[in-house]
């Protein structure tokens, strides 16, 4: 019997709902680098600019990354669908920079605005939940994030069981935020 501690480095995954256009997958595989930097352009992702994609692709890929993701081609009937880059729309994304082990640091999550009112950022927070487990990763001591949406507080708080820990007035960007902070598997904190 291995004496090796769980870790979440195991084959990507892809989580589907039944009868629907959109998948979330950790697979880094369909990341896509112009998606995100498209993404990081628009206003309503305050936080980000593009970045080259040497840089973008090393972010995406250094991190524990999960997509959200439309399908651009009509499945056949009957068939599995197996996503590509080239068959699927990447619309969100959620990076949990981690060491697979002790802590995560939640990061860059959105859901494009068109796509937003469809349950998609529940979702993916439930989804990442899920893989952040203390089933999944009972060594884990700590989830932590940054927000400037007030709204957003109480959504972490109800998903990762987050507080409050400090406040960072951010004037460059216009926002002040918060740094949150969960303690999961308090026991080995």
């Amino acid at each position: 019997m291995s004496t090796a501690p769980p870790t979440t480095t195991t084959a990507p995954r892809t989580w589907t709902r039944p009868n629907s256009e959109f998948f979330i997958s950790n697979d880094p595989s369909l990341l896509s680098v112009k998606a995100v930097n498209d993404a990081f352009g628009q206003d309503f992702l305050y936080w980000g600019k593009p970045f080259p994609e040497e840089a973008m692709h090393q972010m995406l890929h250094g991190s524990m990354s999960f997509g959200v993701y439309k399908h651009i081609q009509p499945q056949s009937e009957g068939e599995p669908f197996a996503p590509t880059a080239d068959n699927t729309e990447q619309i969100g994304l959620a990076r949990m920079v981690t060491d697979g082990i002790t802590y995560g640091y939640l990061s860059d999550v959105y859901v494009l605005p068109e796509y937003q009112g469809h349950g998609l950022g529940r979702w993916l927070m439930n989804t990442i939940s899920e893989v952040f487990s203390t089933e999944n990763m009972p060594y884990l001591r700590r989830i932590m994030l940054l927000t400037g949406d007030k709204r957003m507080q109480n959504w972490y708080t109800r998903i990762f069981g987050m507080e409050v820990i400090a406040h960072e007035r951010r004037p460059d960007i216009g926002q002040d935020l918060v740094f949150m902070c969960a303690r999961p598997n308090k026991k080995n904190t």
